[in-house]
């Protein structure tokens, strides 16, 4: 099919000009008006990278077209016109294959299917795993002590957990056809794995399946979810567990069109999936983390970013801390200290609390350094009353039904309301369990920080360069 070439072509691309497309059969004059034309494309111009992948396919200059076909796309992922000349439209906020999408609205409008070429991504054929026994759902959530837990974690739709399991297993089972790859795949309450390594049972996978369910230990208690059957998630996590780098990177732009050399954490989660393929990748432990939060107490109430992030960077910390088998897992907490205590003691600095609650979203090009803040606020509101049921008293405010409502994405002016209401009700259930006013939290968190970054420099033997904590004194809200 059209669109597979061409994402092929997309993926093993070396360059704009290679030694084939130079041979005297493309004629002279057009590579000579290639050479001439390529010179003028501006570097970060999406429309004229398009406008210049248009002319390469009207010259036949294949190669060269998927180039500047990529390069769109890096340059602006919804780029309308490059999605469309590789078979996507756009399906509410995101963007889904014509056929795909005639398979899901049961219209008849996609293209008219054509053989399909096989993909280089394929995956030598392996015995299948044996198939496994579907878990039993929990009618009742349980407690520790075999009591009913009230208001501590999810109620779920039996039907609707059954309908989203098996629209994850079809998206799989769609996937392992188009592409030819051969999936091994894993289940039980609360994961959903496909693999491409030889086996479910491969030794990757129980570092997957172990660091998995650690991080849920963590996240449980951390939340005040108790049990080992407790449900923090109303479907199966789902995951895909590539067996390398490079495959990882071809699955990543081909399947789900993402710029891998971008992501640090070797794996990102995209819509429903969350692909990898390190087993430790804390991109795993994001999505627990993330997904847990927005889910908890079974309510649409949002959560502020910084709470949410903070507290996926929380977990990741103590699963690492808890590993502590590398030095730099032992240093993490640190290195997020470190990093919110240079931008907190930054001269003439303004970001403080403020910057946290008031901002609607995360910045990504300040992604270390937003989320390293989230992490050590939501850290020192864990320690400030040194008792963790402080926070998950906060959370509990945050999502119940005394929390505004959030409106409609397309009513901007609605939106704008909502956001003022929210930012003035997180500031008052902070007050409310921490018995202190915003400025005074602030104040406190600042010092909080410079604090453990003294300490634990410190510990690594390092001279602290951060200044006297009496001498430090509130900003002024950020205008961020």
């Amino acid at each position: 099919m059209k669109k597979i070439s061409l994402l092929l072509a997309i993926l093993f691309i070396q360059g704009p000009l290679t030694a084939q497309d130079s041979k005297p059969s493309k004629g002279k004059s057009v590579l000579e008006e290639y050479c001439r034309r390529a010179a003028g494309v501006p570097p970060r111009d999406a429309n004229a990278h398009f406008q210049f992948y248009l002319w390469c396919s009207q010259s036949k200059l294949a190669s060269q077209a998927a180039f500047y076909l990529k390069e769109t796309l890096l340059i602006d992922e919804d780029h309308e016109g490059a999605r469309g000349s590789l078979g996507y439209v756009r399906y509410g906020s995101s963007w889904v294959l014509k056929t795909d999408l005639a398979k899901r609205t049961g219209s008849p409008g996609g293209p008219p299917a054509e053989p399909e070429a096989t993909p280089e991504i394929v995956i030598t054929e392996a015995p299948a795993a044996p198939e496994l026994e579907s878990p039993i759902l929990p009618e009742t959530p349980i407690g520790t002590d075999g009591e009913k837990m009230e208001d501590s974690e999810l109620t779920v739709d039996v039907n609707q957990y059954t309908a989203d399991v098996a629209r994850k297993k079809e998206w799989a089972a769609t996937l392992s056809e188009n592409l030819n790859i051969e999936f091994h795949t894993y289940e039980d309450q609360d994961f959903l794995i496909h693999t491409t390594l030889s086996s479910a049972k491969h030794p990757k996978m129980g570092q997957l399946l172990a660091n998995l369910k650690s991080s849920k230990k963590l996240l449980s208690n951390f939340l005040g979810v108790k049990g080992k059957d407790a449900i923090l998630w109303p479907a199966k996590v789902q995951f895909v567990l590539l067996r390398s780098e490079q495959q990882y990177q071809q699955f990543a732009e081909i399947v789900d069109m993402v710029d891998y050399a971008r992501n640090a954490e070797s794996g990102y989660t995209n819509e429903e999936h969350t692909a990898l393929w390190q087993p430790e990748s804390s991109a795993a432990t994001r999505v627990l983390a993330t997904d847990a939060v927005s889910y908890l107490y079974g309510t649409d109430r949002r959560v502020g970013w910084w709470l949410s992030e903070g507290i996926a960077e929380q977990i990741i910390g103590m699963s690492k801390l808890s590993r502590g088998k590398d030095a730099r897992d032992k240093a993490y907490f640190y290195r997020n200290y470190k990093t919110t205590a240079d931008v907190l003691s930054a001269e003439n600095n303004e970001d403080n609390i403020y910057y946290l609650l008031e901002s609607q979203a995360m910045k990504r090009r300040q992604e270390r350094r937003s989320r390293a803040m989230a992490m050590t606020l939501v850290d020192f509101l864990y320690r400030v009353r040194k008792n963790p049921r402080y926070l998950q008293a906060l959370l509990r405010d945050l999502k119940g039904e005394q929390a505004p409502l959030a409106a409609a994405e397309d009513d901007e002016d609605a939106l704008k309301i909502y956001w003022l209401s929210y930012v003035n009700f997180q500031e008052k259930a902070l007050k409310t369990h921490f018995k202190k006013e915003t400025e005074e939290l602030d104040l406190l968190w600042k010092r909080h920080v410079l604090e453990m970054a003294k300490k634990y420099a410190a510990q690594g033997g390092q001279q602290s360069r951060y200044p006297d904590l009496r001498r430090l004194r509130g900003r002024n809200r950020s205008d961020d």
